[in-house]
């Protein structure tokens, strides 16, 4: 019985913390009254926020896709400290 109510406990907990995150981040961002405004407009962003989005955006997606490009510039550098450490 412990462990249900335990298991309980902890299942309520992961459905309301996203919750709660993603209000508190929405008020953060958008401050209180997002939807009270008569003139709302959800991009807000200019050319310079979006440039630098995208900047950011485009490698964190490519590196995603295909580690091997990344993982590959230190394989050298892995291997001479993994034979360092077993072969002592």
């Amino acid at each position: 019985m412990p462990k249900i109510a335990i298991t309980f406990v902890m299942a309520i907990g992961m459905i309301l913390t996203p919750i709660y995150l993603l209000s508190m981040s929405r008020q953060i961002f958008y401050g209180y009254k997002l939807f009270n405004t008569p003139n709302f407009y959800v991009f807000d962003s200019g050319p310079r926020e979006l440039f630098v989005s995208i900047s950011i955006f485009i490698p964190v997606i490519g590196i995603g896709m295909y580690p091997d490009f990344v993982l590959s510039l230190s394989v050298d550098k892995v291997e001479g400290i993994l034979s360092n450490y077993f072969y002592r």
